[in-house]
């Protein structure tokens, strides 16, 4: 890990190992975080005061040890508005991660601006009742989008949405509240990277997902001045005389290994693809054709993946998607791809490659994990609704 410069970073280190580990004794939090038992009975007391931790009474794990663990507090929260496989999911959570709200309104297509925008402004409406009605207020509020991109209020190719309208209409609703936009892709990295059961991430990352879109990111320590950026992975053109892509050019690897191509190859409906997650191959009759077909496309991921690793070196790939649930022998395809492409070989690159599973269903996840990852990233402190608006799509 990185020497820790400033408060905002050690805090930062701190909330991102209690949101992991559900909660540690001191001693072992301050061993995770790389900082003195002074340094974090320091921050402790701080993120204590201003009610983001709380300590509680558990066994010592051996004789004469601690007996207070430090974790988050289960009364403070976040809400979360995500786009994805034309539904918008909205919901609430607390920063400890229990899911206390969640409500899925259907959209027509991503091109009627007046839909969306209707959606948007019921969604957010739901929401600001849940707070009103407890009298509370969430610490951060995010929104995740697909084709967002930098700078904010830049023209999305794949959704009819002016984020300049949002990130305002949100402000607007949760008065003196942080509000954060970010590209699908980013937040469902912050969602798989980030939080429960997750070690820190202390070199980069190459994040990958496989879904209605294709998208990747660099997932860079929490610490860092960006600790994730999205890519245009999905719209990197493969095949130039290729099927088009929602975007509009022709051949681009969303185009061939989305989970729209995957389920016209496999002769199923992609919303029926997505409902069964990790299940779906058993809905396909599996013929030698659908097989070869399913191959050239995550050898046309893996091509990718190699091609990008020679620009940016990582030390870990990580995918998530619609190839989590094929057999071993076909998820090679993807190692054989990078092999192909990347400088000196895959071996001499040895750069692992990790497959989760495919998380591919429409809920808030990935928009709490942003609103969470944004309160990590800021150690907690309260920030300007200006400047999380000029941050949104990073």
């Amino acid at each position: 890990m990185e020497r820790l410069r400033t408060r905002r970073q050690t805090r930062a280190a701190v909330l991102e190992r209690l949101l992991a580990t559900g909660g540690l004794f001191r001693p072992q939090l301050a061993a995770d975080c790389h900082l003195t038992e002074a340094s974090i009975s320091r921050i402790v007391a701080e993120l204590r005061d201003e009610g983001l931790v709380e300590e509680i009474r558990r066994p010592a794990p051996y004789h004469g040890g601690p007996s207070q663990m430090v974790s988050l507090r289960a009364d403070q929260w976040v809400a979360g508005l995500d786009l994805a496989n034309e539904r918008l999911a909205l919901g609430i959570a607390s920063i400890a991660g229990e899911v206390a709200f969640h409500q899925r309104l259907p959209l027509p297509a991503l091109s009627d601006c007046v839909a969306i925008t209707g959606a948007f402004e019921a969604g957010i409406a739901a929401l600001a009742a849940w707070f009103r009605e407890r009298g509370a207020a969430p610490l951060r509020v995010a929104a995740s989008i697909p084709g967002l991109r930098e700078p904010a209020g830049a023209p999305n190719p794949i959704v009819a949405l002016d984020s300049a309208w949002l990130t305002a209409r949100l402000q607007s609703a949760f008065p003196g509240v942080p509000v954060a936009l970010a590209n699908s892709v980013a937040a469902r990295a912050a969602m798989q990277l980030r939080g429960p059961g997750n070690p820190p991430v202390e070199t980069r990352h190459l994040y990958v997902h496989l879904g209605h879109g294709v998208g990747g990111a660099w997932v860079e320590p929490v610490t860092a001045a960006l600790p994730i950026r999205p890519i245009e992975f999905g719209h990197i053109v493969v095949d130039r005389n290729g099927p088009r892509c929602r975007c509009g050019h022709l051949g681009c690897l969303e185009a061939i290994a989305s989970a729209t191509a995957a389920a016209a190859i496999c002769g199923i409906a992609e919303p029926a693809l997505i409902a069964a997650g990790d299940d779906w191959p058993a809905l396909v009759r599996m013929t030698p054709r659908r097989t070869a077909l399913l191959r050239d496309a995550l050898h046309g991921v893996g091509l990718v993946i190699g091609n990008v690793l020679n620009v940016m070196p990582v030390s870990l790939v990580v995918l998530s998607g619609w190839p989590a649930a094929l057999p071993p022998d076909l998820q090679a395809a993807i190692g054989e791809g990078m092999d192909s492409s990347l400088f000196g070989g895959l071996a001499a690159a040895s750069v692992p490659l990790r497959i989760l599973p495919a998380s591919l269903g429409t809920d808030p996840r990935p928009a709490l994990a942003w609103a969470m990852h944004e309160l990590v990233r800021d150690g907690g402190f309260a920030q300007a609704p200006q400047e999380a608006a000029r941050r949104a799509t990073r």
